[in-house]
């Protein structure tokens, strides 16, 4: 079954949505058009808890500072997913900058994002979300992206940023969760089809196509 049909099996009354700048809806032209209201719309409405942080990364590791990056996804799960009693459906959506960042590969790395999104994975499980819970490979970034962003948030590889695409994959895997194919969904339109002006962030059509990604979710 599609995730937005077992959410709709389920009876859940709120969606919680926890990520970066995409999530937060960044350059959709109109708010109602970034992907987690899109999505809401097709699961009966839904109202939306927005967790979303512009410029965060999932991993509480240091960067090139030596300092994790504020409001890491690790370090603020807890109060944002898990905050009292609820049944809502939670749909993550990490793992772009984390791709793209570079400056400091000893630690900020496949690795440690593995680890610490499994963690936090392990404790929305624990706590009895994983029937209402779904994740996505992080959105296709255009080749032309890699060489545009603030310090440190440059240079990957193709390679590289496909590496973080197959952990979330492995990890829906590993823990029996809806997974949806972001990354692979976008690809398909072609390389800077789906991208904003930026080049970073998606356009409208972008961010419909993340929505239909977590709607079409499948274990």
């Amino acid at each position: 079954m599609q995730f937005g049909d077992h959410l709709k099996s389920l009876g859940i009354s709120n969606i919680r949505v926890f990520g970066d700048s995409i999530t937060a809806g960044l350059n959709a032209s109109q708010p109602h058009l970034a992907w987690p209201p899109l999505f809401a719309a097709e699961v009966d409405g839904l109202p939306i808890q927005n967790h979303a942080v512009p410029g965060t990364v999932l991993q509480g590791s240091r960067l090139a500072d030596g300092k994790p990056r504020p409001d890491n996804g690790l370090g603020r799960f807890k109060r944002a997913l898990l905050a009292g009693p609820h049944r809502d459906a939670i749909l993550i959506l990490y793992g772009y900058n984390d791709a793209r960042y570079t400056a400091t590969p000893e630690t900020m790395n496949v690795r440690n994002f593995t680890r610490d999104y499994a963690r936090m994975l392990e404790k929305l499980i624990e706590a009895g979300h994983g029937e209402r819970l779904a994740i996505g490979s992080p959105p296709y970034i255009p080749d032309a992206g890699f060489l545009v962003g603030s310090a440190g948030f440059m240079g990957q590889t193709r390679t590289g940023f496909e590496g973080y695409v197959e952990v979330v994959r492995m990890l829906a895997r590993r823990f029996s969760l809806f997974y949806a194919s972001v990354y692979e969904s976008m690809k398909a339109h072609g390389d800077g089809v789906l991208a904003s002006a930026d080049q970073i962030h998606p356009s409208d059509a972008g961010h419909r196509a993340i929505s239909g990604a977590f709607i079409n979710a499948r274990h």
